[in-house]
């Protein structure tokens, strides 16, 4: 057999090899890649577009953003989806169904409810953190949940009913929340679970914004302050959370209003709570104490309420008085003069007094004209109750620096009624809560009375 020959038989035979795997190919398979793509895709589209009310959909943000987007999506056979929110009824976008890696699921014309989410912008380069092309991860009748191709943003998808397809029930819960908002501070009052009783409740900062749809979240628990931001979706039972609240192994993530009772509640198996609003906050600062124990010097700037009604009797029967110091730490500072009377400046340290003793916790009221070097000083010891409650006790002691060269008023100060009712305000038995602001470096201490929040003072750092 000559080489051409076998060459024509081996030919042959890999040729009707091939015909078989073809063959073999078809009759396992049934259908080419392509037409089993396209079949997986028509199947998607189907599952998308059959609910009669379409879908509720919720996006948990990606890039460690914890921000939930909420509504609902009508799929429709022309590639169109109508999209609608509490805030933003029937806009209507496009999307495409193709294979790549996967069966993937695009937005591909903007819209204010998806797609909004992920334009980035000044503060957010890759914006809020969604995506808009997304494969999917698994789907059944009810529930479709797609991941996001860039961020691994969550998707999820799930069936509609005929009542969530209005939204009225959203703007009803939203009016809800704002009128359930009644004074500064929001809280979770828990009276069942996590070791709370109605008798010995334990509370949650929960200041809630229905206009930003954020929650701000601070509480206390074994010792540690946590302070946490989630945001919130309206439901047509009330609103959830972004993320759940996880304490002891529960989770509390959603609530819905008590149309009898008119207030939120806690939407748990074994967790009883509801949300209500108090002129103070019902949790404690962690460290507040010790910082403001470290910061010596505050001076009284505004009061309200009993404060200010026990202040101006003060002031205007001591004019002498300038202004008043809550004092953690001070050292008594006395002008430095020449045999003249001229005052001295220390031009090495850039100052014309010298340190005295040290004071330790008190209430200076000043009353030279110019420099707040000379003072009546009353002390008193700063009680912890609380990380961010104290109470101020008055002490024996007192003294004018003025006493050396004119006793008469000091005697003046310490004699007068109004000044002496002031002082006992300030240093009554209920105590204070601390808070602390700062803005542009500046940081005030604001004080609120814990017998009456509505009397309250403010002091800056100085």
């Amino acid at each position: 057999m000559n080489k051409a020959y076998l060459s024509i038989i081996c030919f042959l035979i890999l040729l009707g090899l091939g015909a078989c795997e073809k063959s073999d190919f078809n009759n396992k398979f049934d259908k080419t890649p392509d037409e089993r793509i396209q079949e997986k895709i028509s199947e998607f589209k189907t599952a998308l577009t059959a609910p009669e009310f379409g879908w509720v959909f919720r996006i948990n943000m990606a890039n460690g953003i914890d921000n939930t987007v909420y509504g609902i999506a009508k799929f429709n056979d022309d590639y169109s989806v109508q999209l609608q929110n509490v805030r933003i009824p029937g806009k209507v976008s496009e999307y495409t169904i193709f294979a790549e890696s996967d069966i993937e699921l695009v937005f591909n014309t903007y819209n204010d409810v998806i797609t909004y989410f992920a334009e980035p912008n000044s503060n957010l380069p890759e914006g809020y953190g969604t995506d808009q092309e997304y494969n999917i991860k698994s789907i059944d009748d009810n529930e479709i949940i797609l991941e996001g191709k860039v961020l691994g943003t969550v998707l999820r998808l799930t069936k509609a009913k005929e009542d969530e397809v209005d939204l009225e029930p959203l703007k009803k819960n939203v009016n809800y929340l704002n009128q359930q908002r009644t004074a500064k501070y929001m809280s979770l009052e828990i009276t069942e679970g996590l070791g709370a009783t109605e008798e010995a409740p334990k509370y949650i900062g929960l200041d809630i914004s229905s206009y930003l749809l954020l929650a701000e979240i601070d509480y206390n628990h074994n010792g540690e302050y946590i302070e946490v931001n989630k945001s919130i979706f309206f439901t047509h039972t009330g609103f959830g959370l972004s993320s759940a609240i996880e304490i002891d192994g529960e989770k509390i993530q959603y609530f819905n209003y008590n149309a009898e009772k008119k207030r939120y509640e806690v939407d748990h198996p074994t967790i009883k709570g509801f949300i209500f609003c108090d002129v103070l906050p019902m949790f404690y600062i962690n460290g507040l104490y010790d910082e403001f124990m470290n910061k010596f010097s505050m001076k009284l700037t505004r009061s309200f309420g009993k404060a200010w009604d026990t202040y101006i009797p003060m002031k205007n029967a001591n004019p002498i008085i300038k202004s008043v110091v809550l004092a953690t730490d001070y050292k008594r500072r006395i002008p430095l003069f020449d045999d003249e009377g001229n005052p001295v400046l220390d031009e090495v340290y850039n100052h014309d007094y010298e340190l005295g003793d040290d004071l330790e916790e008190g209430l200076l009221f000043s009353f030279h004209e110019h420099e707040q070097f000379y003072f009546y000083y009353v002390p008193m010891e700063v009680q912890k109750i609380e990380e961010d409650r104290i109470r101020l006790v008055r002490k024996t002691g007192e003294f004018c620096t003025e006493d050396a060269k004119d006793p008469s008023i000091g005697q003046g100060i310490k004699n007068n009624k109004e000044f002496q009712d002031f002082v006992n305000y300030i240093c009554n038995d209920k105590g204070w809560m601390i808070r602390k602001t700062q803005e542009y470096g500046t940081i005030d201490f604001d004080f609120y009375s814990l017998e009456d929040p509505n009397n309250y003072f403010y002091s800056r750092l100085y």
